[in-house]
């Protein structure tokens, strides 16, 4: 029993150690180094078109992402596995949520949500552009929440003529927008209710009129004066 033990952990180190090598060794495909050199590229901070505190405006990096994932789709999923292993040990943020976009794009399922939590939440403008555009190309019903929260994307275009007014566009809350009508066809109920909807799921209030502001605000009075009316009396009581 001694040797044949001894054979089978022989046995697996044989397996194992040239897998473990080969895990520390891996390199990607001359295909998705080209990829991956891109986006590195356009996610740099270094690189002057795609640095959003220099221009004003549309960036050029958005059109390049866009043609990084087109290209990425053409290829097909034969580069998705060497996506997914990039993303799993990727330490730049912005890369990996551009892999993630990519990902998404290229149908890992996973991916998606993932791709939606980048759209609405991604410290970079261009990565939540590039995944908005992605994910209203791919009408997966589960991002219709994230859609309804990326309508109320902070971001917003600075008016180069003045340099100081800002535009109420900007390409996430479009696009948001239009992706919400379209998977939603004639359930979509207005561009009203949809910015109520998107307000109230950000913590914010559902108030839109100045009609509806001003019962707000009465309501509010007069809980106020009621809560007054409490406390004054609950004073008089003690006092007596």
């Amino acid at each position: 029993m001694g040797v044949n033990r001894n054979h089978l952990i022989a046995a697996l180190l044989f397996i194992f150690v040239p897998c473990l090598v080969l895990k520390w060794n891996w390199s990607p495909s001359p295909a998705f180094a080209s990829i991956l050199a891109k986006v590195r590229h356009e996610c740099d901070p270094d690189n002057p078109d795609a640095d959003y505190y220099l221009r004003q405006g549309s960036m050029p990096t958005e059109r390049n992402r866009e043609a990084i994932i087109e290209e990425c789709r053409r290829k097909g999923g034969e580069l998705l596995p060497e996506v997914q292993r990039q993303i799993a040990q990727e330490k730049d943020y912005e890369v990996r949520g551009m892999l993630t976009v990519i990902a998404a794009a290229l149908g890992d399922n996973e991916a998606v949500e993932k791709a939606a939590r980048e759209m609405a939440w991604s410290d970079y403008p261009a990565v939540r552009i590039s995944a908005a555009k992605t994910l209203r190309r791919l009408k997966d019903r589960r991002t219709i929440e994230w859609f309804v929260t990326a309508m109320q994307d902070d971001h917003f275009v600075v008016n180069g003529a003045c340099g100081t007014l800002r535009e109420q566009f900007y390409p996430v809350r479009s696009i948001a927008q239009v992706a919400l009508r379209d998977m939603m066809g004639s359930r979509y109920p207005g561009d009203d209710q949809v910015q109520k909807m998107s307000r109230a799921q950000n913590g914010g209030s559902m108030i839109e009129t100045a009609e509806e502001r001003e019962i707000y605000l009465k309501e509010v009075q007069r809980k106020y004066e009621e809560e007054a009316g409490v406390r004054s009396n609950g004073m008089e009581k003690k006092q007596r």
